[in-house]
């Protein structure tokens, strides 16, 4: 087999081993890797958790259920909601680290579920019939990176939530510089037209979440939502693990 071939084999099949031992070691912490059931002690005291009642469209704290908190929220251009269960800090951002960077199907189940817990508070049946989109990577960042872990998040959502996973519905047309990159000195500019729905999009019409680990800027997440309501979605949400 050539190595050119084998080195792109490489870093999917340490994923796939990561994840064969996560199904069958004894459970650990999603945070740090330390045997226990669930968060472990300090970890759950370092999880800054997005404080209920939230603002109706961006899920800030307001102090009656179902207000608006009164910000101009043109960071959610294109969008009709965000929702995420916790601050890109402490627990929360290692945990999406770890299954980002790492392959931890502990930290990514645990990310589902907070994420799952989030959205039916924020969501309730006006979005019931929904379909999820993951925010797409450029094949080059799927191939060094191994796995597609917004697909991933999709799929299990999908089964917590009883919606449709739409995976493939956008494409990433363009490699971007990571958005956290210094060198990035506009993130709006560094995703403007990266992305585009695919031709077997079936989206018109309908509802869709796009679904990602992070929001900080939302410049991802309105270029997408962009790209979505293009193809004739009706309405756009995002819903994320964390918000910076």
């Amino acid at each position: 087999m050539p190595s050119f071939v084998l080195r792109a084999l490489r870093r999917p099949l340490r994923q796939l081993a990561a994840f064969a031992v996560d199904a069958v070691l004894p459970p650990v912490c999603p945070g740090c890797g330390a045997p226990s059931p669930r968060l472990c002690r300090v970890c759950d005291q370092g999880l800054v958790r997005r404080a209920v009642p939230g603002c109706r469209r961006c899920g800030e704290p307001v102090l009656v259920a179902g207000a608006a908190c009164g910000a101009d929220h043109r960071e959610l251009a294109h969008l009709a909601l965000h929702a995420a269960p916790w601050r890109y800090c402490g627990t929360g951002g290692e945990m999406v680290r770890r299954f980002k960077l790492a392959g931890d199907a502990g930290a990514g189940g645990a990310m589902v579920r907070a994420m799952a817990t989030a959205w039916r508070a924020a969501a309730g049946d006006d979005w019931s019939r929904a379909v999820l989109v993951p925010a797409p990577l450029h094949w080059r960042r799927l191939r060094e990176r191994g796995f597609d872990q917004t697909a991933w998040l999709a799929r299990r959502l999908a089964a917590a939530l009883a919606l449709e996973a739409a995976c493939g519905t956008l494409r990433r047309v363009r490699a971007t510089s990571p958005q956290g990159d210094p060198r990035v000195a506009s993130r709006a500019a560094n995703v403007d037209g990266a992305f585009a729905p695919s031709r077997s999009a079936r989206i018109r019409g309908r509802d869709v979440v796009l679904v990602d680990d992070v929001l900080t800027s939302g410049a991802t997440a309105r270029a997408c939502a962009a790209a979505l309501r293009a193809a004739g979605a009706r309405r756009v949400a995002v819903l994320t693990a964390c918000r910076s």
